[in-house]
């Protein structure tokens, strides 16, 4: 019964999160988190704290456990379409890891709270980190290591010039397709500087020094990343590209092996020790019918949640649909493939991009994905469109223009649209981000609402059963030399673009 449960909790736990971990690519070192949990586990099964009697649960522990299911239900309806939600991750998490602590509770009292929940704290570094550290922190990290990595390049000989969070070399480029990603062995290296604070059971001031040693060597790795490519990239771009995930892949493996043995190192190189614990069998059942109850109640909810947004794929209304169509035929049209680490970060479902004489010395470019299945849509076009990627990338924002209104059998696309400089050449750029299942644009939440108006906004996506959030954005740009382009210009090119899809 325990073994059957301890599946049932672990299963509930994992199904939301699988789509997190696989949806964001600063989150793949998660997988290894509940094995390093289950590790600590079995390593300390002999450790487990003696059983204690109990008297017969009262209604309190039954009004517990119903308040338990019905905030798990709430928080997964809301996962579905929101698995990146950091806080919402966070509370769906805490609920459940405090389920679990009732348990231990219950079945061995404190001592037993101690032992299942000190593994516990790995979880902390399988959720993403809030925006606002991302924002705040990890970009302007980014920035400082790609400053400095310019630096060095140009006194060993290498003329390189930092650029947002990209270095621009004679011959190439370094970072230009993560400019607005993160530092992805961060979280890997915070990984495991809880593993081993919790593994050699490390006083608290020793551990947050170890996390703090881990986020340095993490830092450390991605600058000799950065800083290896951008002397590499002299030898050709093609040369830095050939070895740009080799290099991650070492830089993330330093990493993680500088944190191992600065924690070895503190422990003295000796293999953790077992606690001695005179343990006694649990006196009664009621523990575990509790938590046999709970995991049952988490299967219902876990079948609920699917079927509801079941209910969601036949319900959807018809609206006019469109794609974007490139002059693949044009004589100069040069075709622009999306790079692996850009993949990554964008997970389109479909994406095309490329290049093009306009006029003789006009040039257009231009950029179409679409997402139609998953959540990737609900976030990832926030977070990488031009508004963000450009300035990131070295483009500095001169002016925000008028949006622009494209007709389309009925539909009214806006797009909205911007002027930048880069290396003093001018350009104009239009994007849209668009629902094709409601037909209007998607928007975030603004931030001018209520909390109440924000709250029904995010419930809307679980009462219309929105399981996947499909969305197409189109990105359009025009330069041209010794002036400013016209952006009526950019709007007939848009024109030109959006056609009906295929078959229709």
């Amino acid at each position: 019964m325990i073994w059957l449960s301890v599946a049932i909790f672990a299963a509930c736990w994992l199904l939301p999160l699988q789509v997190t971990w696989a949806t964001s690519s600063d989150l793949g070192h998660s997988w290894a988190v509940p094995l390093l949990i289950a590790y600590l586990w079995w390593e300390r099964w002999d450790e487990r704290p003696q059983g204690i009697v109990r008297t017969r649960l009262g209604w309190g522990w039954r009004v517990l456990l119903g308040a338990l299911a019905v905030a798990l239900l709430f928080f997964r309806l809301l996962l579905t379409p929101f698995p990146l939600w950091p806080m919402l991750l966070l509370a769906y998490t805490a609920t459940l890891v405090a389920a679990a602590l009732t348990v231990a509770w219950m079945a061995a009292g404190w001592s037993g709270v101690r032992w299942v929940g000190a593994p516990l704290i790995l979880l902390l570094s399988a959720l993403p980190a809030p925006s606002i550290v991302e924002s705040s922190l990890i970009v302007p990290l980014r920035s400082t290591m790609a400053s400095a990595a310019a630096e060095l390049s140009n006194w060993l000989g290498h003329p390189a010039i930092a650029v947002g969070t990209s270095v621009q070399l004679a011959t190439g480029w370094v970072g230009i397709d993560e400019a607005c990603g993160g530092i992805r062995s961060l979280q890997a290296c915070f990984m495991i500087g809880l593993f081993f604070g919790e593994w050699f059971r490390f006083s608290w001031t020793r551990r947050g020094l170890l996390v703090l040693a881990a986020i340095g060597a993490a830092l450390l790795g991605n600058f000799s990343r950065v800083l290896f490519l951008s002397l590499r990239v002299n030898a050709g771009a093609d040369a830095a590209e050939s070895l740009h995930d080799l290099a991650g892949w070492i830089a993330m493996g330093a990493s993680l092996l500088l944190t191992g043995w600065l924690a070895c190192r503190w422990a003295g190189y000796r293999w953790p020790q077992q606690l001695s614990v005179k343990r006694h069998p649990i006196a009664t059942r009621q523990p575990w019918l509790w938590a046999a109850t709970l995991a049952g109640l988490l299967l219902v909810n876990e079948a609920a949640v699917r079927w509801w947004f079941s209910q969601g794929e036949a319900q959807r209304s018809h609206v006019p649909q469109w794609t974007a169509q490139l002059p693949t035929e044009h004589w100069s049209f040069r075709e622009q493939p999306l790079g692996k680490a850009a993949h990554e970060m964008l997970r389109p479902d479909h994406f095309v991009a490329g290049r093009w004489q306009h006029s003789r010395d006009e040039i257009s470019a231009a950029y179409y994905i679409e997402w139609r299945r998953g959540q990737v849509a609900r976030f990832v076009p926030f977070l990488h469109n031009p508004t963000v990627c450009m300035p990131l990338s070295g483009c500095e924002l001169m002016a925000t223009l008028d949006p622009l209104a494209v007709q389309w059998d009925g539909l009214e696309i806006p797009f909205y649209v911007y002027r930048f400089r880069r290396a003093g050449e001018d350009m104009i750029v239009a994007y849209t981000l668009w629902d094709p299942t409601r037909g209007q644009p998607l928007n975030p939440s603004k931030p001018t609402e209520t909390w109440l108006d924000w709250w029904r906004h995010q419930w809307r996506e679980v009462v219309e059963h929105r399981q996947h959030q499909p969305a197409q954005m189109l990105a359009v740009s025009i330069s041209e030399t010794g002036r400013v382009p016209d952006a009526e210009a950019l709007q007939h090119i848009i024109r030109k673009l959006i056609k009906p899809p295929s078959g229709l």
